[in-house]
């Protein structure tokens, strides 16, 4: 398929920052569309090749642009997969009769079947619904990021690394108390609070990627269980009997006891 736009009229539309309005129906009339009855596998061809010059000229592109690319593509692959049902289908029936009678009536729920061609103001219509769940999606997860900051906190009040370097210690003592390299969560957890139990889970996830301890939880919503990757605990304790510190080292007095000097007889 040729695609007709120029990278003159690109360039115009993007320094004039037109509307994603402006830019559909500036690509349609490039591509000598009808606007009452516009070819959807057509145009999105046309309108990703558009966002890829636009790219490609060192343009920004829009963010609404981007989402009207890949809501076009994805109305061209409904319709190539309708169509491409439609001729099984019309294979299907050229085979021997099938008596319809016997074949129990099934309730499927109606699902509009996507057309390949529509109207501009249906295109528009169907691209701004698509703007408006998008903008609901981006807002739930802003409220999901909220709740969280809430709980644990910014970047500048939570710690991760301190809090990794305090829960691998608390893993050692209790370590070192159970003699066993098994520990339920819950007793890493300083005050049974939201706030603590959070950041708690996300510092021993930290901790189980880093492979010096596995997560165990035999049902959801249960207990977890933390076990300690052998030889971690060992090694711990053994740098920690390793290092001294050089203000340790003091003087010792020579042993010796002096010799004593002969006197002359007088």
């Amino acid at each position: 398929m040729r695609i007709t736009i120029d990278e003159a009229g690109i360039v115009d539309l993007a320094s004039k920052e037109a509307s994603w309005e402006e830019v559909l129906e500036y690509v349609i009339h490039e591509e000598g569309m009808d606007p009452w009855d516009i070819d959807v596998v057509k145009l999105a061809d046309a309108f990703r090749t558009y966002v890829e010059r636009l790219g490609t000229l060192d343009f920004k592109v829009p963010a609404r642009l981007i989402i009207i690319a890949a809501a076009l593509l994805h109305l061209k692959a409904e319709v190539l997969i309708l169509e491409e049902e439609q001729k099984a289908a019309a294979a299907a029936q050229a085979g021997p009769p099938i008596d319809l009678s016997k074949i129990p009536e099934l309730q499927v729920p109606v699902k509009r079947a996507p057309t390949r061609r529509v109207t501009l103001d249906e295109l528009v219509g169907a691209l701004e619904k698509a703007f408006r769940t998008q903008e609901r999606r981006a807002g739930r997860i802003d409220r999901a990021r909220e709740r969280v900051e809430e709980v644990v906190g910014t970047e500048e009040q939570f710690d991760v690394m301190k809090k990794i370097d305090e829960l691998f210690v608390r893993i050692n003592d209790v370590v070192e108390r159970l003699h066993s390299g098994t520990m339920p969560f819950s007793s890493l957890v300083p005050r049974w609070e939201r706030k603590e139990i959070v950041q708690s889970l996300l510092g021993i996830l930290h901790i189980s990627n880093d492979g010096r301890v596995e997560l165990q939880q035999e049902e959801p919503f249960k207990e977890i269980y933390v076990k300690i990757v052998e030889g971690n605990a060992r090694e711990e304790k053994k740098s920690e009997e390793e290092h001294i510190d050089e203000n340790e080292f003091v003087d010792v007095p020579d042993e010796t006891p002096p010799q004593r000097k002969e006197e002359k007889p007088k």
